[in-house]
């Protein structure tokens, strides 16, 4: 099993998608910001400065849009799940993600700077 510890982080990725319950939620898109951590052994990567022993964010970014945009979700913790299921399916070497899925001033009738989820999951929940 590799040393665990180490993380590559992403945020701020901002993706329009159709999350939420309402229906103009789902018939506009709006902006959905994503904070991803990858957890894996870094040490590798890191020795040789060489990107094919690690993990390429900018795929990362690209996988994550693909995902908001071609799905609709009707819930935040759906959308989560999602990215994290695909990200570990996707990246070997990521033995366990963080995924925050953050809706920026989300149409309720109190002002409410934004409604997020965070969820974690590693390779052996999948």
């Amino acid at each position: 099993m590799p040393r665990l510890g180490d993380w590559l982080m992403v945020n701020g990725l901002t993706v329009l998608s159709k999350v939420g319950c309402l229906p103009v939620e789902q018939s506009v898109p709006q902006p959905i910001e994503v904070d991803i951590a990858l957890e894996m052994d870094l040490r590798e990567v890191a020795k040789t400065d060489d990107i094919r022993k690690g993990v390429d964010y900018r795929k990362v970014c690209d996988l994550v849009r693909q995902i908001l945009e071609q799905n609709s979700f009707r819930l935040l913790e759906t959308a989560a799940y999602a990215i994290a299921v695909n990200l570990l399916r996707q990246f070997p070497k990521v033995e366990r993600v963080r995924v925050e899925v953050r809706k920026p001033h989300p149409p309720i009738p109190v002002p409410l700077q934004s409604a997020s989820v965070r969820m974690e999951l590693s390779r052996d929940e999948i």
